[in-house]
């Protein structure tokens, strides 16, 4: 299999468990603060890898030569959440951040292009252009009651693809490493203001918490091999599938259904993804990258 298709794998898999961690976390999130979950999630994650490797190897979890940039890119996983909850604070529809948010995949490979110089061909782009529209079909979106408010799903678009291509540039680190730091960050900048905040959760809510936590992880982890795999502007029209599988699971949990316009958004971001797949088994070799 190609390294290409290995990275797309790699980034199905991360939407999947994104779209079952935004399943489960809709249960707590109703009770306590958004905060205190992001915070959460995180502290489980540390916990996790302090856990697997911490008492083994505790020097592979902190051991890399760039630590100014690991930190700089884990707080776009404080500003991505952060985003979306002022957002939601300021009136904007939860379908509105949705629909805006997805413009993701023509930003990843725009950003790529810009810091890595990755050169993807024009059915990449016309690809991703399709998914993202088809993810506007999914999200029916409202109406904003100012255009100004959609500054926040677009900075969440923009931390989210500027920590994937972030992430590419850091595939000569370890996987540990990157992943540690992507939590660590987060967790030392909510900590000062968790105790004005914190509800102490019942044992099921905690148990959902750690789930939360855990899986968060996988979905990290499936990032970083992502990117490691091949340049990210090969797997990025795939990222709407996140929306596809949100569907599946919402089906699953007997939460609403699809109507004919998510459907017709659904099969325009499958059948990009598809596109992808079968015309460039091979990408990693066609997208060009800069050697520095």
């Amino acid at each position: 299999m190609s390294t290409g298709r290995v990275s797309m794998l790699w980034m199905v898999a991360f939407a999947a468990v994104w779209a079952l961690v935004e399943a489960i976390a809709a249960e707590v999130l109703r009770s306590y603060s958004p905060y205190q979950v992001v915070w959460t999630r995180y502290a489980v994650h540390v916990g996790l890898m302090l856990a697997l490797w911490g008492w083994r190897e505790p020097a592979s979890l902190w051991h890399t030569r760039r630590p100014l940039y690991q930190f700089a890119r884990s707080m776009l996983m404080l500003g991505m959440p952060a985003s979306w909850i002022i957002g939601l604070q300021h009136g904007l529809s939860f379908s509105t951040q949705t629909a805006v948010f997805w413009i993701s995949p023509l930003l990843i490979l725009a950003l790529a292009s810009l810091v890595l110089g990755e050169r993807a061909p024009l059915r990449h782009w016309l690809a991703a252009a399709v998914a993202c529209a088809g993810a506007v079909l999914i999200s029916h979106p409202s109406e904003p009651g100012s255009l100004q408010l959609l500054v926040f799903p677009l900075a969440m678009a923009l931390t989210f693809s500027l920590y994937i291509v972030m992430t590419r540039s850091l595939r000569s680190e370890t996987t540990r490493a990157n992943l540690f730091y992507s939590a660590l960050g987060v967790l030392l900048a909510l900590s000062p203001f968790i105790p004005s905040i914190w509800i102490t959760p019942s044992p099921q809510h905690l148990l959902v918490m750690a789930a939360i936590g855990v899986l968060g992880f996988v979905a990290l982890y499936a990032v970083d091999r992502m990117a490691a795999s091949a340049p990210v502007s090969v797997s990025a029209p795939l990222a709407c599938l996140q929306l596809g599988f949100t569907l599946i699971v919402a089906r699953t949990l007997g939460h609403g259904h699809a109507d004919r316009l998510a459907l017709a958004g659904l099969a325009l971001v499958a059948g990009a993804a598809l596109y992808v797949w079968y015309r460039d088994p091979a990408v990693s070799a066609v997208a060009h990258e800069a050697s520095s």
